[in-house]
């Protein structure tokens, strides 16, 4: 018998619903992380057969305030019906745009005040490999049967949308490292990877636009007055000092304050 499991991550819930939208929701994919003035919407996809824009939003766990959040992509996206009638190239109605909420729980207020605009589907995960959507509104249901390895966030995933300059950093990075310390293991993350040796998180790195923000979870740091010190906030881990990584001119500085705290983490 199968068991319900999470999705650890709301980037592996939108990346597997992302490749298989044609398969199940016969949607065919416009753009992805498409921003919005501030605001970011997950994905944009055409529904050829209504000619209408259908906005998507991702969330892995509930979410009070994502009818809210949906809305004002809605209103954003109405402001400015040139720039998406580009993006589209298709004859799109923008007083029929549809609204689909991906999420593993939805509460009843939220399902009795979904307008019929807006459709509101449960998404479960299964220990093997089955993926289901149900459409709360009108309780239709499609699948999947997956491997569960595509969930898994991979360097591959990570990098797929980095720039040319962020993805040599990161490669600089990784593979001197690597040389310098024969233990190490890597972790992926959503937009951001970690350094460990035996089971001991030595740092964490975390992708910016232009820069990697580095946290060293070490107790002191000698020569550290190119970090920040981060201890009375909330970083989870206990992380202590920050480190911005510009070019490859600073991985000098960056291996000192690796060893120190692999020296501190890792007893030998």
């Amino acid at each position: 018998m199968s068991n319900k499991i999470p999705f650890e991550s709301e980037f592996a819930l939108h990346t597997l619903t992302q490749k298989y939208l044609k398969e199940l929701f016969d949607l065919e994919l416009v753009a992805s992380e498409k921003q919005l003035n501030k605001l970011r919407v997950d994905n944009l996809a055409l529904d050829k057969k209504n000619c209408s824009l259908v906005i998507i939003e991702y969330k892995n766990k509930f979410d009070s305030n994502v009818l809210n959040q949906v809305q004002e992509y809605h209103d954003l996206i109405l402001e400015n019906k040139d720039e998406y009638l580009k993006l589209v190239n298709e004859c799109v109605d923008f007083y029929n745009i549809e609204i689909m909420i991906i999420s593993p729980q939805f509460s009843a207020k939220q399902i009795k005040t979904a307008n019929n605009n807006i459709s509101l589907w449960q998404v479960s995960l299964f220990d093997d490999g089955k993926v289901e959507y149900q459409n709360l509104i009108n309780n239709k249901i499609v699948t999947l049967e997956i491997d569960l390895d595509e969930l898994k966030i991979t360097e591959k995933k990570l990098l797929e949308d980095k720039s040319e300059y962020m993805k040599d950093l990161y490669f600089n990075l990784k593979n001197n490292i690597l040389k310098e310390f024969k233990d190490l293991k890597i972790r992926y993350m959503v937009d951001q990877f970690s350094f460990r040796a035996n089971d001991k998180l030595i740092c964490v790195v975390v992708f910016l636009k232009s820069s990697f923000n580095i946290y060293f979870y070490s107790n002191n740091l000698n020569n550290a007055e190119n970090t920040v010190d981060i201890s009375s906030k909330s970083t989870g881990g206990n992380a202590k000092y920050n480190f911005k990584y510009k070019s490859n001119k600073d991985y000098d500085c960056f291996l000192d304050l690796f060893k120190q705290t692999y020296a501190q983490k890792v007893k030998k």
